[in-house]
């Protein structure tokens, strides 16, 4: 409970998702004295009802492939070494579910550096005839992480405030968040409403559910296919989850039809392989974000109003090196990792800590200033 004292803080992060608790532990390992709010609680959104699988992304050359390689391999080595209690290590299987995707997995496969094998007669023998049919590749290891469970372990003992940031002030070089005073503030909402103006931020809004279940199908490695169907760190459980619906918004007033949820989770883990016998247990569900160019997001803010009034032709398209814009001081924003947030969380943490501890500069090509040049032809 917050009192009349004001508290200073290093760092305060604002949402306690798998980013937001990722950077608190890394920053409070780092020494830094570090706060983090959240409205509802730790992992109580998108994170907790994530998959959490730590799985790399089948995709061909380019900067998201080169990003993702690097992001996979910090979060296996992370995940393992430092909340082994919290991470199941199993086999990977990935099956293509369309000829596009196909044709990346191929590819992926000629030049992946990642250890894979031929699926074995047993793991044949219980995937479904449409799985059996696709483009496959078999990593022999892959991690499943107790999302609630990391998040909660990695903030034990880093102070917490269950508290809804609705405005931020920035005076005498200080952010103010309540009664929370920082030099630096880091905002890792997600998908939910912005706490600044800064509607270039290209992000989207995707609905997650996940349903664990007690089936009495033998899992014995990690499935990625329409959905991922996984054993967990619980013995005798079993996950099946997706990023599944674009189209619902937890802000429409409508309520979400679980029910319909979970029958679509189980339709599409039949395409699959068959699961006799099964028993749900709880469904997770939240509202994860991805950026619009599939890239994650970590870097400064642009002050779009000061920087529109010093470059008015931005508004017609006159180039502006970025470093020339007016960013909101101290103030990152860490988001837009859609669907592989515990993958890309230790790595964007790592180099948040660069940032601010050892004054290492963020690669631009993570800035969600990247989306301001042309939200600012727009306002033409």
């Amino acid at each position: 409970m917050l009192t009349s004292k004001i508290l200073l803080y290093d760092v305060i992060i604002v949402g306690a998702g798998i980013n937001g608790c990722t950077s608190a532990y890394t920053l409070t390992q780092a020494g830094l004295n570090v706060a983090l709010v959240d409205q509802d609680g730790i992992a109580s959104g998108g994170s907790g009802a994530a998959g959490a699988f730590i799985s790399p992304k089948i995709s061909k050359a380019g900067e998201l492939k080169e990003i993702m390689s690097e992001a996979h391999t910090e979060a296996l080595e992370f995940y393992t070494t430092r909340f082994p209690q919290f991470t199941l290590t199993k086999p990977l299987l990935h099956i293509a579910n369309s000829p596009q995707e196909a044709d990346k997995l191929e590819h992926f496969k000629l030049e992946t550096s990642l250890k894979h094998s031929e699926l074995d007669d047993a793991l044949k023998s219980l995937l479904n005839e449409e799985a059996s049919n696709e483009s496959t590749i078999y990593f022999d290891e892959g991690a499943v992480v107790d999302a609630q469970g990391v998040c909660r372990a990695m903030v034990d003992g880093i102070d917490f405030y269950l508290l809804k940031a609705q405005q931020l002030l920035y005076e005498d070089g200080l952010w103010q968040v309540g009664e929370l005073r920082t030099k630096h503030l880091v905002l890792s909402i997600g998908a939910y409403p912005k706490l600044l103006p800064i509607d270039y931020v290209g992000l989207r809004g995707i609905w997650g559910h996940r349903i664990d279940i007690e089936t009495s199908t033998h899992i014995p490695c990690i499935l990625h296919h329409h959905v991922s169907i996984s054993p967990t760190t619980k013995a005798g459980v079993v996950a099946i989850g997706a990023t599944h619906d674009v189209h619902y918004s937890p802000f429409s007033g409508e309520l979400y039809d679980v029910e319909q949820g979970r029958t679509l989770l189980l339709e599409k883990a039949s395409k699959t392989l068959k699961l006799n016998n099964i028993n749900i247990l709880n469904d997770y569900m939240g509202l994860r974000s991805g950026s619009n160019d599939y890239l994650p997001m970590l870097g400064n803010l642009v002050n779009a109003d000061a920087t529109l009034e010093k470059f008015p032709h931005l508004r017609h398209g006159q180039a502006v090196d970025s470093s020339e814009y007016i960013y909101y001081p101290n103030l990152t924003m860490m988001n837009g990792s859609g669907g592989y947030g515990f993958v890309l969380a230790p790595y964007l943490a790592k180099r948040l800590k660069e940032s601010i501890v050892d004054e290492i500069k963020i690669d631009p090509i993570l800035s969600p200033s990247r989306f301001f040049p042309r939200w600012a032809k727009r306002q033409s």
